[in-house]
C-alpha cells in the first residue's frame, strides 16, 4: 500500500473514532500492522483461546486490535455471527467495534 493510501486509511480510522454513529468498515491489514507496530509483542495487551489483543495507536487515540489465531477452529458462520453481535453491542463498558479485516 502506498503512503497516500495508508494516510487516507488512517484518516478514515480517526474519523471512525470521533463519529460514534459511523458504521464499522473493512480495514486493510497494512493499516492494522502499522498502528500495532506489526503486531509487536510490546503492543500486546491480552490473549485468549482464539485471539491476541494489541494496542493500536491512531493519531492521539488508542484502539484495541483483536487478531484471531486458530481461525481454522472457528466456522465462518460463527465468525460472521460474532462480528454482527459486536457491531450491535452498544454499552459504556464495551469498546466500540470500528472495523474488521479478512486478510
Amino acid at each position: 500500500m502506498d503512503s497516500e493510501a495508508c494516510t487516507s486509511h488512517v484518516d478514515l480510522l480517526e474519523r471512525l473514532l470521533l463519529d460514534e454513529s459511523a458504521e464499522p468498515t473493512n480495514l486493510p491489514l497494512s493499516l492494522l500492522q502499522g498502528i500495532t507496530n506489526c503486531f509487536s509483542s510490546d503492543h500486546e495487551i491480552g490473549r485468549g483461546g482464539f485471539a491476541v489483543v494489541y494496542k493500536g495507536v491512531v493519531g492521539k487515540g488508542i484502539v484495541a486490535v483483536k487478531k484471531l489465531t486458530n481461525t481454522f477452529a472457528v466456522p465462518e458462520i460463527k465468525f460472521h455471527e460474532e462480528a454482527r453481535n459486536l457491531i450491535k453491542a452498544k454499552h459504556k463498558n464495551i469498546v466500540r467495534f470500528l472495523g474488521y479485516c479478512a486478510d
